[in-house]
């Protein structure tokens, strides 16, 4: 693995790309690049605005890790009529193979979404709400998100160096070290992380 880097990245700096229906918009954060000739990401971590229902676009090979962060909630149908619900704060894992059909339930959502090329990447959502101490170690990961969603949020690195992360502030890690995160009472973060799978 590459030498250990840290970077933070706060989500108003980035440009929000419309979707081709009309029906939202996403934010891409930070992306990884899968081994391989003609590859221009293996990985990808995206906050989108969904304002009207409508269809998921196909991402062929791809599986995603998906969650409702602000709103009530939205209902993914298949092709057979069948409901996936998508309740706030709750990850569900879907196949970007799947025709979804995505319907609010009474207004506009912010969700989180982790894609990953199945043959090289698996992903894992997780929130944690405070008041709340934890570690977390970057051993194997090809990659560790720390995305701050309310409220004070503190991760101290390895080194000692303290990341005071602002709402809707990731911090972005690759390389093996330990981290604490700190989050204050009421305060919700989303932990995401990326490993490499052995082939």
């Amino acid at each position: 693995m590459a030498s250990a880097s840290t970077r933070r990245i706060l989500l108003s700096d980035i440009t929000a790309t419309p979707w081709k229906n009309g029906g939202g918009v996403t934010r891409e954060i930070v992306r990884g690049v899968a081994p391989g000739p003609g590859r221009d990401w293996g990985w990808r971590f995206s906050i989108a605005d969904v304002e009207q229902d409508g269809p998921f676009s196909i991402f062929p090979d791809t599986d995603r890790v998906i969650a409702v962060i602000d709103g009530d909630g939205m209902d993914l149908i298949d092709p057979d009529a069948s409901i996936t619900p998508l309740e706030p704060f709750l990850a569900v894992r879907i196949s970007g193979d799947d025709a979804l059909f995505g319907r609010l339930r009474t207004g506009p959502v912010r969700d989180l979404n982790i894609m990953t090329l199945r043959a090289h990447f698996e992903a894992t959502l997780d929130f944690r709400q405070g008041p709340l101490v934890a570690n977390l170690e970057n051993g194997n990961l090809d990659c560790l998100l720390i995305h701050s969603l309310s409220g004070h949020c503190a991760v101290r690195a390895g080194d000692g160096e303290t990341h005071e992360l602002a709402p809707a502030e990731t911090l972005v890690h690759k390389g093996e070290d330990v981290f604490e995160i700190r989050l204050a009472a009421e305060a919700r973060a989303a932990v995401i992380c990326i490993k490499c799978r052995v082939t």
